[in-house]
């Protein structure tokens, strides 16, 4: 054997590129199970906003649905980087079996009693079960997402981040509609017990899961989080932004569109468009590798995301505002995607469960923040302003994130 083969052999495996890429993702072992698994773990996540918003109708008001919708998003941001822990330090296979089938027995309480009958539990009972069932499997998106990169091949990892991001991205467009055609063939109470039987299914699969183990964590778990935070602040920063910016697009682009004159209802086929140009983007990203690092490719897909957004609020016409929506959605899912990306190298392996589910939370709260945000100033200030507002607020978060990065990757190598 000559000194040549010697370099050949240390050499890295080479990085596929666009489907090639893909097809290696989807012929690794045990992907297959994973696919179904997350199908059943982020379906019910995507259905459950709607699902509470008609259970509340039917056992009082919007209002209360409104308020066990924000009950479950909240407790999702607040549970998921302490469950996602729980993921550094079990198998997948016996956690997610634990989370879904907790969460699958909340929400079919829920259903029944809404079922049986309606108003029978008290606001304050349904508001925490809805709580537990939000915040108990929070750390499952993290977690999953953990033992896709410990399963595929390292030069597949940039492909395997972007086809996750885009069937997330996937489950979200459909999961309202799937909701809504289950309310108006079956009644209200419907579509919570069929996200029951969503999760409980998933509880059952993850019995197929192989884990190849989670990296023994000798650091301490407490001081361990300390520094899965120190060092991952600014991605968190980030992803809030992106969905801070994907908040501000669903809750205020009807109004947005009623002010310059157009029917709000489009608002809804508009924003299906949007999801499918996440879908395209996040794919095309994923075909090959980019340049420069992951932390500078977010850093630029980030405010190329709040610049279109911003400019879809301030334009005069409707035609203006769709087509610059749908190509800010072009950008958003690589945005993730990079963010991901960037975690997982930044962390190691031992608490890839907690950074990963640190940006689920990120992504849950700037989400809600948008929501907030346009509900408190949309009367003193208009649309456009409360709209501006979550932009400002995004491009500030991206632009400090960015900086502190920058920073970092500046100082030299040991420095504190």
């Amino acid at each position: 054997m000559t000194a040549t083969d010697d370099v050949t052999r240390s050499q890295p495996p080479a990085e596929a590129k666009g489907a090639r890429a893909y097809l290696k993702v989807v012929k690794t072992p045990g992907m297959p199970a994973w696919t179904f698994v997350v199908l059943c773990q982020r379906l019910p996540i995507a259905m459950s906003p709607l699902a509470l918003v008609y259970l509340g109708h039917l056992a009082g008001s919007y209002a209360l649905g409104a308020l066990l919708a924000g009950a479950f998003a909240f407790a999702e941001a607040i549970a998921a980087g302490v469950m996602g822990r729980r993921f550094d330090r079990r198998p997948a296979g016996p956690e997610l079996r634990l989370v879904l089938a907790v969460q699958t027995v909340v929400l079919i309480a829920l259903g029944v009693a809404a079922m049986v009958s309606p108003g029978w539990l008290p606001a304050w009972a349904m508001i925490a079960l809805a709580a537990i069932a939000g915040g108990v499997a929070s750390g499952a998106h993290g977690g999953l997402r953990a033992l896709l990169v410990r399963t595929v091949d390292s030069s597949a990892h940039h492909a395997a981040l972007s086809l996750e991001a885009t069937l997330t991205t996937l489950l979200w467009a459909i999961g309202p509609a799937v909701v809504g055609l289950i309310a108006l063939v079956s009644g209200q109470a419907w579509p919570i017990l069929v996200i029951a039987a969503i999760a409980a299914v998933g509880a059952l699969a993850s019995v197929l899961l192989k884990d190849t183990g989670v990296a023994r964590d000798e650091s301490g778990g407490e001081q361990a989080d300390v520094r899965v935070w120190r060092l991952s602040w600014p991605a968190l920063f980030q992803e809030g932004a992106v969905m801070l910016c994907v908040g501000a697009a669903y809750t205020g682009l009807p109004s947005l569109l009623e002010l310059v004159g157009t029917d709000a209802g489009i608002a809804g086929p508009v924003l299906a468009v949007f999801a499918v140009a996440g879908l395209i983007g996040g794919l095309v990203y994923g075909s090959r590798k980019w340049p420069g690092a992951y932390r500078s490719q977010s850093f630029v897909l980030v405010l190329a995301v709040t610049a279109v957004v911003a400019a879809a609020v301030v334009s005069p016409t409707a035609a203006t505002i769709i087509g610059l929506m749908i190509l800010s959605g072009l950008a958003g899912t690589p945005a993730l995607t990079a963010r991901a990306a960037g975690m997982q190298e930044l962390l190691p392996e031992r608490v890839w469960a907690t950074g990963f589910s640190g940006l689920y939370a990120a992504g849950g709260v700037g989400f809600g923040v948008a929501g907030l945000v346009v509900a408190a100033l949309l009367e003193p200030i208009g649309i456009r302003g409360s709209l501006l507002v979550c932009v400002a607020v995004a491009a500030l978060a991206a632009v400090v994130s960015g900086v502190a990065e920058a920073r970092k990757a500046a100082r030299p190598a040991g420095a504190a």
